[in-house]
């Protein structure tokens, strides 16, 4: 799936490249700051899990960029002939910035470029990001363990 390798968000000019090996620790800490306070209430999270995920489909990812520094990153795919997105995490310093929102609304575009009907997303159940999710127009469809999988419509 192809996306921009350039967004103008706001005040911030962002580059989005390919994932490759070298971006493994910075994920690794950007999930450390951000999604594993909300996992490590259900188990401890575990690096060689996070490993074997990593290096299964590190390609698939997509690195964000102000400047040279790195900032979040994104990862898109396609489940249940709908478009998921399996990952959206920015640090710290550049949330509530209007960067998740503007990327949101540009997956919409790629959903509906590609026929898509609907956007997937899971998100923990105690992750304030839900409330985000369903101001966007995502609704919960199902819960399976401690992960709500969201759906929004595009028709």
């Amino acid at each position: 799936m192809r996306v921009k390798s350039k967004f103008n968000i706001n005040d911030f000019e962002i580059l989005c490249r390919t994932c490759k090996t070298t971006d493994r620790d910075f994920i690794l800490n950007l999930f450390k700051k951000t999604i594993f306070k909300y996992i490590s209430k259900y188990y401890d999270p575990n690096i060689k899990m996070f490993n074997e995920r990593f290096y299964s489909d590190y390609k698939e990812k997509k690195i964000l960029l102000s400047g040279s520094r790195r900032i979040g990153m994104f990862q898109l795919s396609e489940r249940n002939n709908r478009l998921a997105i399996t990952g959206l995490f920015l640090s710290e310093t550049y949330q509530g910035k209007g960067i998740a929102k503007h990327l949101m609304n540009y997956f919409e575009e790629i959903a509906k470029a590609n026929k898509y009907s609907e956007i997937e997303l899971l998100v923990w159940d105690n992750n304030p990001a839900k409330n985000f999710y369903k101001k966007l127009g995502y609704k919960i469809d199902s819960k399976k363990d401690h992960k709500y999988l969201m759906v929004k419509s595009l028709k």
